[in-house]
């Protein structure tokens, strides 16, 4: 898949989030089906603070400010890029937890999923300056290139929209 193709995905799954929002009101936007589950706003929380530390990281990149490192991916990264998908059982490290904010209200999520494009935007429009060889570290797949961290943001955003998909099940059941 061609990397503009990977750009107009991931800004299509962040709409899709925006657009989610819209079937939430306050109480179904915090509602946990168990202790050991997400909320839906824990799921936002989480998806835009992990695209915007890779958006954080891919600018490190850009201004030749990464690792320099030429090595290909690890197999867990080849595995997640060749079949797309996020392997069942993965959990978030705590300290990624801790760093976390609470969304409170479904505003901050709007806010920050429209400060999250906008960054991201930001960052495509100067994807000239970016290399194959600076490289920021993902902390389950290694190193990863720019391009790389754009099809990693695809393929993670899209894996947990099936995760709010399962929380609205269990909402109507």
């Amino acid at each position: 898949m061609s990397l503009n193709r990977q750009y107009i995905l991931l800004i299509d799954v962040i709409k899709n989030y925006s657009y989610k929002l819209n079937s939430f009101n306050e109480e179904s936007f915090q509602f946990k089906y168990d202790v050991n589950t997400w909320s839906s706003a824990e799921v936002y929380a989480h998806i835009i603070t992990a695209n915007k530390l890779s958006l954080k990281g891919m600018l490190k990149a850009q201004l030749g400010e990464a690792t320099e490192d030429s090595s290909p991916l690890s197999w867990s990264a080849r595995l997640i890029f060749f079949t797309g998908r996020i392997p069942k059982g993965r959990k978030v490290p705590e300290l990624f937890i801790k760093r976390t904010p609470k969304f409170n209200s479904i505003t901050e999520a709007k806010n920050a999923l429209d400060e999250l494009e906008y960054e991201l935007n930001n960052l495509w429009d100067n994807r000239n300056l970016w290399s194959k060889t600076q490289k920021i570290k993902h902390p389950a797949l290694g190193l990863l290139n720019n391009n790389q961290w754009m099809k990693f943001m695809f393929i993670h955003s899209k894996h947990h929209l099936k995760q709010l998909k399962r929380i609205k099940q269990k909402m109507e059941v």
